[in-house]
């Protein structure tokens, strides 16, 4: 036996090439910290939680937006493409502002300011700047012919 864990856990005795599960938890909050998940809890598990919008799919004609709260959330489901479902939090990235409810020429709209966002990425269009960051989105997807959103 061998001392890896250097003093971190109780027993200081493990085989050759073993880690501690305080060692090996340890590494993985450095690597969190590093890419900036400097704290996981409610927030890490609504990121995995899937809900259902209770919209159908065929409610949301093609080029066009609906918006529907989701946990608390107001989101904005665009339909870009026949097939393509994307959801966004409804508040513009400039100031915390409430977007338009649905698509004005064909772009998610900011009535505060003006900025136009595109439907299926998010990303400011026009005058987009350092203040004016891609909105923040949320994936979908489309069971038993309702749209799912997990934030």
């Amino acid at each position: 036996m061998e001392n890896n864990c250097m003093g971190a856990c109780e027993s200081h005795e493990h085989k050759q090439g073993e880690l501690s599960r305080k060692a090996v938890l340890g590494g993985l909050a450095a690597i969190l910290t590093g890419i900036g998940l400097t704290t996981l809890g409610d927030t890490a598990a609504e990121a995995a939680t899937s809900y259902n919008t209770k919209i159908k799919a065929t409610a949301i004609p093609q080029g066009s937006a609906k918006t529907v709260t989701v946990a608390g959330k107001s989101i904005l489901i665009t339909r870009p493409a026949a097939s393509t479902y994307r959801a966004f939090k409804r508040t513009c990235t400039h100031k915390p502002k409430a977007l338009r409810t649905t698509l004005r020429s064909g772009f998610i709209y900011c009535p505060e300011h003006g900025q136009d966002f595109d439907p299926n990425t998010g990303a400011p269009t026009g005058f987009a700047n350092e203040t004016n960051k891609p909105l923040t989105k949320y994936s979908t997807k489309i069971k038993n012919g309702y749209i799912y959103v997990t934030i």
